[in-house]
């Protein structure tokens, strides 16, 4: 089965020991930005969201909750199955199946303090776009910049990998 980039890119992430959780939607933006090219404006950002939405991979969502590391959300990759396990408030659905579920923790008034699923998509959009707008795709150490290093070695492997699937 081939994965989208984007599945492989937030699935690899923790995989390979990148992060605990998953990756930033500004880092998700830049990355595709990146290997696919194309100005990272609003249309950008919602394209990808859509993408995410309603192009799951079969037996998996993407989950969104809020990392404390770096004080952002961030998207992970989780099996369908574990949803029922799972502290989710909110989701959209793609042919009855999860596919881009948001926790409890995110929308809470103390994180993102969404309404719904779709205040909470407006918001990821909103801050992704005020981010990778400007290039600044990663953080380290509390402060957005670019792309380090192993970050840019990583997108380029996962971006190959995915390729040759």
């Amino acid at each position: 089965m081939s994965c989208p980039f984007w599945f492989q890119l937030i699935k690899q992430w923790r995989e390979q020991g990148m992060g605990q959780y998953g990756v930033s939607f500004p880092f998700l933006a830049g990355a595709i930005s990146r290997q696919f090219g194309g100005d990272i404006d609003e249309g950008f950002i919602k394209g990808m969201m859509q993408e995410i939405i309603d192009n799951p991979t079969p037996g998996y969502y993407c989950e969104v909750r809020w990392c404390g590391n770096i004080d952002e959300p961030v998207a992970s990759i989780e099996p369908t199955e574990a949803i029922k396990n799972k502290s989710i408030q909110a989701q959209f659905t793609s042919n009855g199946e999860p596919s881009l579920a948001f926790t409890s923790d995110l929308m809470s008034m103390f994180t993102l303090n969404c309404e719904n699923k779709e205040d909470c998509l407006e918001k990821l959009i909103a801050r992704a776009l005020e981010k990778a707008g400007q290039n600044l795709f990663s953080k380290n150490n509390g402060v957005f910049g670019n792309f380090t290093d192993k970050e840019i070695r990583f997108i380029e492997d996962v971006y190959s990998k995915s390729k040759s699937t």
